[in-house]
C-alpha cells in the first residue's frame, strides 16, 4: 500500500537542542523539534517575524550606488524605463517599482517582453526601443543578471542601467551602472534566497530611508504585493522573506490597493483567511495568465490601478485568461504523456526531454512540473518551430537543473534560472545530443534511491495529542511555504472504525481509534486506497494538524499525506 519513502527528519535532533528551544522560547517541545528540522536553532526572529525587524537595505552591494544614481534621474527629469519580466514576480517587481518612481514625480515606464515572441530576459531589439523613447536610465527587476552582451549594447545607446535581480550569478557578470544581487559575488547582504520582488523592495526601502519618508507608508502600500511575488516565485519562507510573507499577509486583509483587492474578490477568496496556499494556488495562476496567455501588461496595469471599476475590468481579464490556460495546460500533459507511453524506453530516462511542435511557450514550464512530479524525474519540455527550441525544465531535490544545464551549455542557445527550475534556447537539432548528454550528467550523480518520492516526517504525533490544543499551539509555525512547510506527523497503530468516500470516491474519511482517543481524517485524491483497507485494520499515518473554519467553528482538520499496514 505504500507507495512513497517516509524520512523521519527529527531522529536526528539533540534533546538538549529541543528542551533548550522549548524552554528559552517557551514553545512545547513538539514545535521546538520542527524548527530544528528546518534548521532553526535561534527562533526569537522566526517567532517574532515584525517588519520593524528587516533588513538595512544598505547592506546589500551597490544599493547606495543605485539609489544615487535613481534620485539623480529624478531631479533631473530623466526619463527612467523599467524592464521587468513576464511571470508573477517580475510582473510584481514591475508594478511597485513604477508605482513608487511615479508617485515620487519620476518620468517613469516599463518595459516586458512578449514571451512568445522575445522571450526571457533583455534582447536587443528592445533595447532600441527604449532607447528611441529617449530613456537615459534603466532598471531591470527579475533579470539582467546573465545579460553581458545586451546591457553593453545599451551602454552603447547610451543608456545607464541598473541591474535588480536574484537569478544564479555566471562568472562575468555584465557592467552595469550597479548591480543589485544579493548572490553577486562579495555581497555582505546576509539574506541571499530574497524573490526578484524583495529586491525591488529593499531599493524602494533604501529610497525611502535616503528621501526620509514614513516607512510604514511604504510597507502598507506594498507589502501584500510583494508578498504575492515571494510566494509565487517558491522562495523558501524563512528568515527576511518570512517577515515579508507573514506581515504581507496580514496587509491583504484591508490592502489599499485596487488590484489586489479586484483579484481576490474575483477569485472569491475571503482575505481574513488568506495563506501562502491561497496565493500559490489562486491569486498567482491568474496573475501568471496575463504572462503565459496574453498580455503581462494586463497584470502590471491591474495593479497600478488607480479607481476600483479600472481594477475590476483587469481583474476579469485575467479571469479569462486563466481559463485558457487551464485548457492548454490540460492539452499539452495529454501529449507529453502521450510520448511517453510510446517511448518506452523514455521511462529508463533520468532526466525526461520531451519536444513538440508548437507547445505553448507559456505553459510548458507548469506541464513539466506537473510530469516531474508524476515520475519524480527531472523534465525539460521544449516547444519546437522554425529550427529553434524554447524550453522549460523543473527538477527534484536530488538534482541542480541549473548546474546540470552549465555543464551542456555549449549546445545550448541560452539558458538561465534556479536549481529545481530553468529556461533554454535550443537549436532543434541538437534536442537529441542535449538529451542524452543531460541523461549521462544525470547517470553519474543520481541513483535509483533518488527517483523514489520522499515524505519528510517531522516527528511522530500519538493519538492523545490529535487535539485541538496541539492543533492551535501548531499554528505559531504559520505562514508556511517552501522551506517552512506544514509540518507531517506520523502516527502509528490506529484502528479504521469506518470507511466514507467522498466525491464519488475521489476522497477518502476514516474514523480512526487508538486506545480510547479517536479522530477523523480526510484523505484527498486517495480514492485508490477504498480497494485496499476495510474497517479493524490496523495503519499508520502520515498527516498534517490543523485547523479548519466553517461558518465560525472551529474544527480540527487531519489531511492524510500517506499510509500503511502497521507492523501489528
Amino acid at each position: 500500500m505504500q507507495k512513497k519513502k517516509w524520512v523521519l527528519l527529527s531522529k536526528n535532533n539533540n534533546k538538549e537542542d529541543v528542551l533548550r528551544i522549548s524552554k528559552t522560547y517557551h514553545l512545547p517541545p513538539i514545535i521546538a523539534v520542527v524548527l530544528l528540522n528546518r534548521g532553526i536553532e535561534q527562533a526569537e526572529e522566526y517567532i517574532h517575524s515584525t517588519a520593524d525587524r528587516l533588513l538595512d537595505p544598505f547592506l546589500m552591494k551597490g544599493m547606495e550606488c543605485a539609489v544615487n544614481r535613481i534620485l539623480q534621474a529624478i531631479d533631473r527629469g530623466e526619463h527612467i524605463t523599467v524592464y521587468g519580466d513576464y511571470d508573477v514576480d517580475g510582473i510584481t517587481s514591475t508594478a511597485i517599482l513604477v508605482k513608487f518612481l511615479s508617485d515620487h514625480k519620476a518620468d517613469v515606464d516599463y518595459y516586458i517582453p512578449d514571451r512568445l515572441q522575445e522571450g526571457y530576459g533583455i534582447n536587443v531589439s528592445a533595447i532600441d526601443k527604449i532607447a528611441d523613447k529617449g530613456t537615459t536610465l534603466m532598471i531591470t527587476v527579475d533579470c539582467g543578471i546573465t545579460a553581458v552582451h545586451e546591457i553593453e549594447y545599451a551602454k552603447e545607446r547610451g543608456i545607464d542601467v541598473i541591474v535588480t535581480d536574484h537569478h544564479e550569478c555566471k562568472e562575468t557578470l555584465p557592467d552595469s551602472f550597479c548591480i543589485l544581487n544579493p548572490k553577486q559575488p562579495e555581497c555582505p547582504y546576509p539574506f541571499k534566497a530574497l524573490a526578484g520582488v524583495g529586491v525591488v523592495f529593499k531599493l524602494l526601502q533604501a529610497l525611502t530611508l535616503q528621501m526620509k519618508f514614513h516607512m510604514q507608508e511604504l510597507l502598507e502600500e506594498y507589502l501584500s504585493i510583494v508578498a504575492i511575488g515571494t510566494v509565487a516565485d517558491v522562495m523558501p519562507v524563512l528568515g527576511e522573506n518570512r517577515i515579508i510573507v507573514k506581515n504581507g499577509l496580514n496587509q491583504m486583509k484591508y490592502t489599499a490597493n485596487w488590484g489586489v483587492r479586484a483579484l481576490i474578490e474575483r477569485a472569491e477568496i475571503d482575505p481574513a483567511v488568506m495563506t501562502t496556499g491561497t496565493i500559490g494556488f489562486t491569486l498567482a495562476p491568474r496573475i501568471n495568465a496575463a504572462g503565459r496567455m496574453g498580455d503581462p501588461k494586463c497584470a502590471v496595469e491591474m495593479l497600478l490601478a488607480k479607481g476600483e471599476r479600472e481594477a475590476k475590468l483587469y481583474a476579469e481579464n485575467l479571469e479569462k485568461e486563466n481559463r485558457e490556460r487551464q485548457e492548454t495546460e490540460i492539452k499539452i500533459l495529454n501529449e507529453a504523456q502521450q510520448i511517453i507511453e510510446e517511448n518506452e524506453d523514455m521511462l529508463e530516462d533520468y532526466v525526461l526531454v520531451l519536444d513538440h511542435e508548437n507547445w505553448h511557450h507559456g505553459i510548458i514550464g507548469i506541464v513539466a512540473s506537473k510530469i516531474s512530479e508524476q515520475y519524480n524525474k527531472p523534465c525539460i519540455l521544449i516547444s519546437t518551430g522554425d529550427g529553434m527550441g524554447k524550453g522549460s525544465g523543473r527538477s527534484i531535490r536530488s538534482f541542480n537543473l541549473f548546474q546540470a544545464l552549465e555543464h551542456v551549455s555549449d549546445l545550448l542557445v541560452k539558458f538561465g534560472g534556479h536549481e529545481l527550475a530553468a529556461g533554454l534556447s535550443v537549436h532543434t537539432d541538437k534536442i537529441p545530443q542535449l538529451r542524452k548528454q543531460m541523461n549521462e550528467y544525470a547517470r553519474r550523480l543520481l541513483v535509483p534511491d533518488d527517483f523514489l518520492p520522499r515524505i519528510y516526517i517531522d516527528a511522530e504525533l500519538p493519538a492523545e495529542y490529535i487535539n485541538m490544543n496541539t492543533a492551535e499551539k501548531l499554528q505559531i509555525l504559520e505562514p508556511h511555504g517552501m522551506g517552512n512547510a506544514s509540518p507531517v506527523f506520523f502516527a502509528r497503530n490506529l484502528e479504521i472504525m469506518h470507511i466514507r468516500p467522498l466525491s464519488d470516491g475521489k476522497h477518502i474519511k476514516l474514523t480512526l481509534m487508538s486506545g480510547e482517543n479517536g479522530f477523523e481524517a480526510v484523505g484527498f485524491g486517495m480514492g485508490e486506497y477504498l480497494e485496499k483497507i476495510q474497517p479493524h485494520d490496523i495503519i499508520d499515518i502520515l498527516f498534517h494538524l490543523d485547523i479548519h473554519v466553517f461558518r465560525g467553528e472551529r474544527q480540527i482538520q487531519v489531511l492524510l499525506k500517506d499510509m500503511r499496514f502497521s507492523e501489528r
